[in-house]
């Protein structure tokens, strides 16, 4: 790879990186209505073109790019899972979710919009991430592989029931009981 390239990719990586974090701030301190590639611009100062050239959907994209970031914070901490690790995943995913709320508050309504449209986009999207993560905490909780068109669909489970639990503030009741409510889903799903 030129030289050229590589400065290219590193320069979109972080304005990439750049867009996630003021996206972040802006949706949890003033609102998802309130986030617009104009006001990222403003307060990025990445060209207008250039937003659209990384983000072509708009704040669509972003949202998308931000739920691809929150995949980094766990693969470090977990390689292997037992029940110790198993609870502290679930835990620390609840303890993240919690704290970014209203971002998912804004993924749910970005979805409600146009489901089909944005859930095969998400998809397509995220395709690219690496599952071994989710695929071994599955597998765990299973006692067995797990297909990858299986474990996409766990996927959307899992991510719709905690999304609803955190939206809802406990909705599925006390976390322990969460917890040992989505094991048994999981297990269901994974027969």
């Amino acid at each position: 790879m030129s030289s050229h390239r590589k400065r290219y990719a590193r320069d979109k990586e972080e304005r990439i990186a750049q867009v996630v974090k003021i996206s972040q701030e802006i949706i949890e301190n003033e609102d998802y209505d309130n986030l617009s590639m104009n006001l990222l611009h403003k307060r990025t100062e990445i060209p207008i073109g250039t937003l659209y050239k990384d983000f072509p959907d708009g704040k669509e994209d972003v949202l998308l790019e931000i739920l691809k970031s929150f995949k980094d914070q766990f693969e470090e901490q977990y390689k292997k899972f037992d029940d110790n690790s198993l609870r502290d995943f679930f835990y620390a995913s609840l303890d993240i979710g919690r704290k970014r709320r209203k971002f998912l508050i804004a993924l749910q309504l970005e979805t409600l919009k146009n489901p089909d449209s944005f859930i095969m986009k998400a998809r397509k999207y995220i395709s690219d991430i690496d599952f071994n993560l989710f695929k071994q905490l599955v597998e765990y909780i299973c006692g067995h592989s797990i297909e990858y068109e299986k474990l996409l669909d766990m996927l959307a489970v899992w991510k719709a029931i905690i999304r609803q639990h955190i939206i809802f503030r406990n909705l599925y009741g006390s976390d322990e009981k969460f917890m040992d409510m989505i094991i048994k889903i999981m297990r269901g799903l994974g027969t």
